[in-house]
């Protein structure tokens, strides 16, 4: 009987498959004389995952057949050299016999005499772990920039501040033609630069320029943009410039003009403004502030949650007043043997207003609150400069200087009035002070990069030799008045401080290092690296009280002091690396010696540390197809304390929270885990990524804080163990429904646990935070862009000191926006955020917000080259600055200075002068 029943089973597996006889087949020919094109290659891709079914390479004849085929949607791609691509949608039913008959290509040479589209859409091409989509066939407005064209391309968002977020990862770089462009600032690029001198757009993993050298992946890579103009695109000038005025005596300017002559490239820009457009760069946002709702800070494991009043580039702390300006030259010479990039940008910030924070601190025993207001005003101008020079010295070796140069100065002043009150609402102590400071810091880098490789495929060594140096010097002045009181209220006594802060700091490091990269066979190769760092810091830190004539010349013993702290490390590695079209991973690991040395330049005293690691490092990674990855990754690296750390005086700059460095600071070591999945199927445009991460320290830094009787905190950096932290990110983005109908899913959870002290007591914080986000975008090309989004975060603290104090709550934001394009040169755009801030135990206050901003344009000159716009920034005039920390033994909540209300009439003017578009 089981072998009757084998038998029946083979006869239906048979007959299933012959049943399956849907087929496609097709011709190419000339669109100019119709003839017959041999030598054209045919791809069949399955739409729903973008994989490629079938590929046929056409001979002498032009017919092609694709049988045995399941139903379903497919994508017909035909490419032939000198003519364009060729792209179809085709619907298969089952046992379908599809013909689509005769197909005509389209010489380059007539593409611009005769345009012939079939598919509009999904014009992409996958090389490799290149993604790139040709600019012509996304359709944008004529004077759209290149953050709009972005936008509309598949698997990418750009948000309001223009960060941008590829294949469900952020992008670091935008390039222009490769080279930098603007390199602290890609959003000039994207803001300024036309998206119809754009050819196409290509989105990539930028490998480390050691990989990229050796050819051997070192698995460090980052989301990179590049834009690749057109040809006519790169000889001519083309930019753009708008002017605008509002209320409240609000202004906002800015220019850009390029010139391209091939492969020289000079642009300068310029812009000013006293609202929230500063021109700061990405990596300034970063550092000053972020957007997001949620945050959990890297060092401290600390969970942030807050509410930024709006603004393009700025964390919206105060009034800004903004000039920005700067330039860049690239240029390409000798048969592309010698390349230069060289960049210039000043700025000048003014920043004012108010910074206020009510804390709430949790003791072991009891509870105290400080309210603290802050006056703030403050200028900084920053000057840098950087270029790069690369010499191909022949097909095997490349020669590479990098230099850059910065300068900041800065003058800040702020007035503080603070209060401590105990928990049954009775001061304990107030604190009233004025500082301010003068601050100018110098950098300088220089690089020299030496790699050769040889005739054995694979071969490589490379040289890397890097020198720094930092000079800062600071002047101030800290003048304080501070009551302490009884338990019952009443004053104890008082302290008065008058004194001149002077602070001199400089840092020089150099660092070598040498890469030798080995092939093993085709899979497997060899990589021997080492490196050695000498890190030298001197730190004078004088305070001067008056004397009997009013000088400043009385020094402070015990807050003044010289120190030099010096860092030596030398490391050493080895890895076995496996490579092939599927599958890399690498095991090896790294020695180091480390010795940290401290003298004080006054007495002679000398102390020192000496500290051997191992660090082993393993990564795998998985490739089902090109835009699809699993990768697991392992790493352990160590910290050295900052001279700040472990600098061994008081620093009183605010009386009621005092820093004392800690001189017997060990260096941490912290281990990494990720694993992490990216999914991107360019026909349709979805995206999906997750990513699993988990941390671990020994020896990790962390603050013994002490609170006295008067309420004065006392800090200091300690070593721990025991901190860890656990995340998980997840971001789908895909199209639903009909047509310009997309939908994107976010879901982030995290958890921590940091050790600290208080009172001669460990204490635990349990910080644990959980978002979910979600949007729906809909657009009609040239007509109509709407979109809607929510986001839900919950955070929740407690500390094992008091297990009877929790603290928790929701954040909420729902957003909704739209453009509608009518009578064809008027576009009216509206968006609005509503948000919504659970009160706590502690601070009831109603913070919850509804921000609506709308704008009326209209172009004209028969090339809309022109945009007149009238715009008003919260209609509603309900913009506050607010922010909530949950972090340690404290609960924090921030108010803060922000633009309210304001009206803007603009005008922007976009111009080319010769070759693509010129006038």
């Amino acid at each position: 009987m089981n072998r009757h029943l084998c038998f029946l089973l083979l006869v239906l597996k048979v007959s299933f498959a012959f049943g399956q006889q849907a087929s496609i087949a097709g011709s190419v020919a000339d669109t100019v004389n119709y003839k017959p094109m041999a030598y054209s290659g045919v791809s069949l891709i399955r739409i729903s995952d973008s994989i490629l079914v079938a590929h046929q390479w056409i001979g002498n004849q032009p017919n092609f057949t694709f049988s045995q085929l399941d139903s379903g949607n497919y994508l017909l791609r035909i490419t032939r050299p000198t003519y364009a691509d060729y792209e179809e949608r085709i619907v298969l039913a089952l046992n379908e016999r599809k013909d689509i008959g005769n197909i005509a290509l389209i010489s380059k040479a007539n593409l611009l005499k005769e345009v012939i589209i079939q598919e509009r859409k999904n014009a992409i091409t996958i090389k490799g772990d290149t993604t790139e989509f040709f600019v012509d066939s996304f359709l944008v407005n004529q004077n759209s920039n290149v953050e709009d064209l972005l936008k509309r391309l598949p698997g990418i968002q750009v948000d309001k501040n223009g960060k941008i977020t590829a294949q469900g990862q952020e992008v670091k770089k935008v390039l222009v033609d490769g080279e930098e462009f603007f390199g602290e600032d890609p959003t000039i690029a994207t803001r300024n630069i036309k998206a119809e001198n754009v050819e196409a757009v290509q989105v990539f993993d930028k490998k480390s320029d050691q990989a990229a050298f050796s050819g051997v992946d070192d698995g460090e890579k980052n989301k990179t943009i590049n834009l690749k103009l057109k040809e006519d695109a790169k000889k001519g000038s083309f930019g753009k410039a708008s002017a605008g005025v509002g209320t409240q005596d609000r202004y906002e300017y800015d220019a850009m003009v390029n010139r391209f002559n091939n492969k020289q490239k000079v642009s300068a820009y310029a812009a000013g403004s006293n609202t929230n457009k500063t021109g700061l760069n990405w990596e300034d946002n970063q550092q000053y502030g972020s957007n997001d709702n949620t945050f959990v800070d890297e060092e401290s494991g600390s969970v942030y949650t807050y509410y930024n009043g709006g603004g393009e580039s700025f964390d919206g702390v105060g009034i800004p007043q903004t000039f920005y300006a700067g330039a860049v030259y690239t240029d390409k010479f000798k048969t592309d043997t010698h390349s230069v990039n060289a960049n210039m940008t000043y700025k000048d910030l003014t920043v004012s207003g108010y910074n206020n924070n009510y804390t709430k601190y949790i003791l072991p025993d009891t509870l105290y609150f400080n309210n603290q207001l802050n006056q703030f005003n403050s200028n900084k101008q920053f000057i840098s400069g950087s270029g790069r020079y690369e010499w191909k010295l022949d097909s095997l070796t490349t020669l590479k200087f990098d230099l850059s140069l910065k300068q900041l100065n800065s003058d800040n002043s702020s007035e503080y009035t603070t209060e401590n009150l105990n928990e049954n609402n009775l001061k304990v102590n107030e604190n009233k002070r004025i500082q301010t400071n003068t601050n100018t810091d110098n950098t300088y880098n220089l690089g020299f990069y030496l790699g050769r490789k040889f005739k054995t495929k694979g071969r490589s060594l490379s040289v890397d030799l890097d020198q720094s140096f930092f000079d800062g010097q600071s002047n101030g002045f800290l003048r304080s008045e501070t009551n302490f009181f009884e338990g019952n209220g009443t004053l104890a006594k008082q302290n008065s401080i008058d004194q001149k802060k002077v602070l001199s700091s400089k840092v020089s490091t150099f660092v070598a290092g040498i890469t030798y990269t080995e092939p093993l066979n085709t899979k497997w190769s060899l990589v021997l690296d080492g490196n050695s760092k000498i890190n030298v810091n001197l730190s004078d830190r004088t305070s001067l009280e008056q004397d009997n004539q009013g000088n400043y010349t009385q020094v402070v013993d015990s807050l003044s002091n010289s120190l030099r702290y010096d860092i030596y490390v030398n490391r050493g590695g080895l890895a076995f690396k496996y490579n092939t079209k599927k599958i890399m991973y690498s095991l090896g690991g790294k020695t180091s010696y480390t010795d940290l040395r401290q003298k004080d330049t006054e007495t002679g005293k000398v102390q020192q540390q000496y500290f051997f690691n191992i660090f082993p490092a393993a990564s795998f990674q998985y490739k089902m197809r090109a835009s699809a990855s699993l990768s697991l990754n392992y790493s352990g690296r160590t910290s050295q304390p900052t001279l700040q750390q472990i600098q061994p005086i008081i620093d009183n700059n605010n009386p009621l929270d005092l820093t004392v460095g800690n001189p017997n600071l060990e260096q941490s070591f912290a281990n990494s885990f990720s694993l992490t999945y990216n999914n991107y199927k360019a026909v349709t445009g979805s995206s999906l990524y997750m990513n699993v991460r988990y941390w671990f320290a020994q020896n990790d830094f962390t603050r013994y804080d002490l609170v006295d009787d008067f309420g004065r905190r006392i800090h200091q950096t300690v070593n721990v163990d025991g901190n860890k932290r656990f995340s998980f990110y997840s971001y789908y983005w895909f199209k639903i429904g009909p047509e310009g109908l997309s939908c994107n899913v976010n879901i982030d959870a995290g958890y921590s646990e940091n050790n600290n002290f208080i009172n001669g007591m460990k204490n635990t914080n349990y910080n644990s935070n959980a978002g979910l986000s979600t949007g729906l975008y809909y657009e009609i090309e040239e007509k109509l862009d709407v979109g809607a989004y929510a986001n839900w975060d919950f955070n929740r603290t407690r500390t094992s000191l008091r297990t009877d104090e929790i603290t928790q709550y929701w954040v909420q934001t729902y957003s909704v926006y739209g453009s509608y394009k009518f009578m064809k040169k008027y576009k009216l755009g509206s968006d609005c955020d509503f948000n919504f801030r659970q009160q706590t135990e502690a601070f009831s206050q109603n913070y919850n917000t509804i921000i609506w901003n709308a704008s009326l344009s209209r172009t004209f000159l028969k090339s809309d080259n022109l945009l007149l716009k009238v715009s008003c920034t919260d209609l509603l005039n309900q913009n506050i600055g607010f922010r909530r920390d949950a972090t340690s033994n404290y609960v924090n909540e921030n108010t803060y200075t922000v633009l309210k209300r304001y009206f803007m009439f603009s005008v922007t003017w976009n111009f080319t002068q010769g070759g693509a578009g010129g006038e």
